[in-house]
């Protein structure tokens, strides 16, 4: 068993809790922005019987502190204004997070597995499949072990990761979304204040045998090492394109934190570059938008998602 303990260093969001509009179920007042659930009943208690909406509105914006059942720091935003709720990465993310890192691992271990890997992708841009399946044949070649009777296992679900505990602050962000210098497009969302502390319990189990023994086939230190050569490559990469990244073993999560974060596109570049130019191309064409790495979320001045991390 392992610890991973984060240590958030620019806003962080997990756009997991929904939204709320500004002047409906969410408002502001004196630098903060309160979320009230207009139904409540303790809204409901103090209006006038068959109160309408905007009655119950005015009401709760009278005193929004007093009926909130969540508050958080903001700056000023105006009504009709849409504002994404965050939540704390849960385990899946950051299992999610590990298997990645352990396909770079793995890939850049074996050449062969590599290429076999490298001309998956190839084949399935070939076929025409789901954007979503373009690396699900690569990745059972890494992950998917053969049992007896045909039987099949992802050696993964070896992997438990669990939340064992936050020290975590919410605030409303103004994001801005550039295209090299320009800002396209601003939205509000709730996300993880720098300074947050998040920890995740990480247990990787061995293979129950019929015969009642059992087979390892993954370590903690595989995760470490994965983790480590995977956030080292991705920074450096962050770096070379004049990013900030801080001075720290470090990872990007969550929404924002850019396709390099989430793939081996890295790896598929520098192996590959005719491959990895024509993968943009067809998921350009398939997804009906430009995919690719020109735009940058930004909170506060830094590119979102940034967390420091260390093993315990």
């Amino acid at each position: 068993m392992a610890l991973l303990r984060l240590k958030v260093d620019t806003p962080l969001f997990v756009l997991g809790g929904g939204s709320a509009v500004v002047g409906l179920d969410a408002f502001y007042k004196a630098g903060r922005l309160y979320l009230v659930d207009i139904t409540s009943p303790k809204l409901m208690a103090t209006a006038t019987t068959g109160a309408s909406l905007e009655e119950l509105i005015k009401l709760a914006t009278s005193n929004p502190a007093q009926y909130a059942y969540r508050s958080f720091p903001s700056p000023q935003i105006q009504d009709k204004t849409e504002v994404k709720i965050g939540v704390v990465p849960p385990a899946s993310t950051i299992k999610g997070l590990l298997r990645t890192a352990y396909l770079w691992l793995a890939l850049t271990q074996n050449h062969k597995l590599a290429n076999d890997f490298l001309d998956t992708v190839a084949d399935a841009l070939n076929r025409g499949v789901h954007p979503k399946a373009v690396g699900s044949a690569g990745e059972a070649l890494v992950f998917r072990r053969e049992l007896k009777g045909g039987r099949r296992w992802d050696i993964f679900n070896s992997v438990v990761v669990r939340e064992k505990g936050a020290k975590a602050e919410f605030r409303v962000y103004k994001v801005d979304v550039y295209k090299r210098t320009s800002v396209m497009a601003t939205f509000y969302a709730v996300g993880l204040a720098p300074g947050s502390e998040l920890e995740y319990e990480v247990v990787v189990r061995p293979r129950p045998r019929e015969d009642g023994r059992s087979d390892v086939v993954l370590t903690d230190q595989d995760l470490k090492d994965a983790l480590r050569l995977f956030s080292e490559e991705l920074a450096a990469f962050e770096r070379r394109r004049g990013l900030y990244a801080p001075q720290c073993d470090a990872v990007r999560l969550g929404f924002g934190a850019g396709r390099r974060w989430k793939t081996v596109l890295s790896l598929i570049e520098k192996m590959r570059p005719h491959l990895f130019t024509r993968l943009g191309s067809y998921m350009s064409h398939r997804l009906r938008r430009i995919w690719d790495d020109i735009t940058v979320k930004m909170a506060d001045g830094k590119p979102v998602g940034w967390a420091c991390y260390e093993w315990r």
